[in-house]
Parts: structure tokens; sequence; C-alpha cells
């Protein structure tokens, strides 16, 4: 005889979607990821600027959450400050012959340091764009502008040092410190790539040629009149 006891209706379990930002990543996945995450923001970077980088269309294109950013980088600023960072140190590496003092070498080493600064540049035009193309900003006191970090006052004081040992071997102006030897440097070589990457379109000539005219023209410059 059935009970008149009616047995309650079994409640199926519905099965929640995974939180991506919570998933368990093995170290291989959380390198893979992380490497993702850079090599798609450095082409959004390069095709529309970084102003225009948003967190949540970056990590929708890798489809994850956009919480998982947050597991390689405090901010989008942060990330900047990455790509920056990995290109000067192949800069860096492309400069390490002329920038080891204990190397002897014929002629003037920042010469050659402003001449390999400008190789590099052009020959990596892409990443010139994605570090002078996107300026650099502080949102709050305990920020740091990227010329400020490690990488790039790294670069900075071996400059320096490459000037203060070819002053033991030739006169620059008494004008001149060391600083200023710096800046007018960085300056030649900046106009210098910044026009042949950015203005392609005009009949420039031998690149080849005119880098080592510029460069020429910047060294006879910051030395003593004869």
């Amino acid at each position: 005889m059935p009970s008149d006891k009616q047995k309650p209706a079994s409640k199926k379990k519905i099965k929640s979607k995974p939180n991506v930002s919570r998933v368990s990543f093995t170290r291989e996945k959380d390198f893979l990821v992380k490497t993702s995450v850079i090599d798609v923001a450095r082409k959004m970077v390069l095709e529309h600027g970084y102003p225009a980088l948003s967190i949540r269309t970056l990590m929708a294109a890798l489809e994850y959450s956009p919480m998982v950013f947050y597991r390689y980088f405090p901010n989008k600023r942060a990330l900047l400050h990455h790509l920056w960072d990995d290109i000067y140190k192949e800069l860096l590496a492309s400069c390490k012959v002329e920038l080891d003092l204990q190397k002897p070498m014929k002629g003037s080493r920042i010469q050659k340091i402003a001449l390999k600064t400008v190789d590099f540049w052009l020959k990596y035009p892409d990443k010139y764009k994605i570090v002078y193309l996107n300026p650099d900003t502080v949102e709050d006191s305990q920020d740091k502008f990227f010329v400020d970090s490690l990488s790039v006052q790294s670069y900075l004081k071996q400059l320096l040092a490459a000037i203060d040992w070819e002053r033991k071997t030739v006169r620059f102006r008494n004008d001149m410190s060391d600083e200023d030897i710096l800046r007018s440097m960085a300056i030649a070589v900046q106009g210098i790539t910044h026009s042949l990457i950015t203005v392609s379109e005009f009949p420039w000539g031998s690149h080849k040629r005119l880098c080592i005219l510029i460069v020429d023209i910047w060294y006879k410059g910051i030395l003593e009149s004869q």
C-alpha cells in the first residue's frame, strides 16, 4: 500500500562555472599565461597606443577574467614598464662590447655606442615606437617614472662611465660636463632615430651614411676647438 507521504523531489545540483581568476595554475601555465599577456599587450600598444589599452579587452582577447591580469601586474602602467624594461635590456645587450671598458677599442667609444644605439632602434622600429610614442606618467607620489628604473639607470651609469673613460684620451669642451655630453648624445641619437622611423616617407637617402654623418657632427661639436 503506498504511503501517503511523498518523498521530497530531489534537487539537481547545478554546477557553477569555475571562476577563472581562482583556477589553480601550474608554474608552467603561469609562465605561458604571463607570456601571452605580455605578447598581446605589446601588439595592442603598438597598434592602438597605450591610452587605448584596456585590461578588460586585453584579458578578453586571451579568454581570461580581468582578475587574472593582477596575478602578474598590479596595474596597467606596471605592464607598460615591463615592456619597456625588456626592450632596454635588449638595447644594453646590443651595446655590450662597446660598454665594456676593459676591452680596447680603436676610435671613439662613445661614437660607436651612439651608432650602435641608432642601429638597434632602426633594426627594431616597433620597439622604438612602444618606448617613445607612449609617454610616461605618474599617478601618485609613490610612483616613479621609468627613467628612474634600474634598467635605465644602469644604462645611463654605463654611458657616463664610457664618457669619463674617453675624457682621458680626448679633450672635450671645458663648458661641457659628462652629464652635458650624455644629454647631447641622447638628443642626437633620438633625433636621427625618430626622424627615420616616424617620417620614413621622406627621401633620407642612405640611412647608414646619414647616421654616421650626424653622429660625427655631434661628436665634433663636443670636442675642444683646435
